[in-house]
């Protein structure tokens, strides 16, 4: 019988997506125009007035955009309501390529990480902390196909592969 491969729990697919908006940050922060997702992210509950408030008192585009990370990654469903809302804006498509793409890095250095029997719990402790870092540090992994002839279809892909992961997890 062979044995099962390991699966990401509720707790560690939030733990990722929470690391791909930090690892993101700062790409992100010169990207986001934090207003444009402030109706769609209230609507769906993830910001209130008060943050909404909050963000557009910032003086920078950058700064607004930093203070909505810091709530996204305060909420499990935060950065999938922001991805949504960009398909929504039909204007910055790239960016859920490259958030597709950091999700699903993180997940497969974690699922690889539970499959070396890891302990399934990446606490922040040092040792633990060293471990993915070096993980993370040393992937190689890359997703988009050789030989790929259009952007389009590996965005199409790339869409489907991480709608699939919010809907499994």
């Amino acid at each position: 019988m062979e044995p099962t491969a390991p699966s990401l729990t509720e707790e560690d697919l939030t733990e990722v997506k929470k690391d791909a908006l930090e690892n993101l940050r700062v790409y992100l922060c010169e990207k986001i125009i934090a207003e444009r997702h402030f109706d769609h992210l209230r609507a769906k509950k993830i910001l209130s007035r008060e943050d909404t408030e909050e963000i557009s008192c910032r003086t920078s585009s950058r700064k607004r955009a930093g203070k909505l990370l810091d709530y996204l990654q305060e909420n499990p469903k935060g950065l999938d309501t922001l991805v949504e809302s960009i398909r929504r804006e039909k204007t910055q498509n790239f960016l859920i390529q490259k958030i597709t793409d950091e999700v699903l890095k993180l997940r497969n250095i974690k699922l690889e990480h539970l499959k070396d029997g890891a302990t399934n719990n990446l606490s922040r402790s040092n040792s633990d902390e060293s471990n993915f870092s070096e993980k993370l540090r040393a992937s190689t992994v890359i997703y988009h196909p050789e030989g790929e002839s259009s952007y389009e279809a590996f965005y199409k892909i790339a869409i489907m592969i991480y709608l699939h992961l919010i809907h499994v997890f």
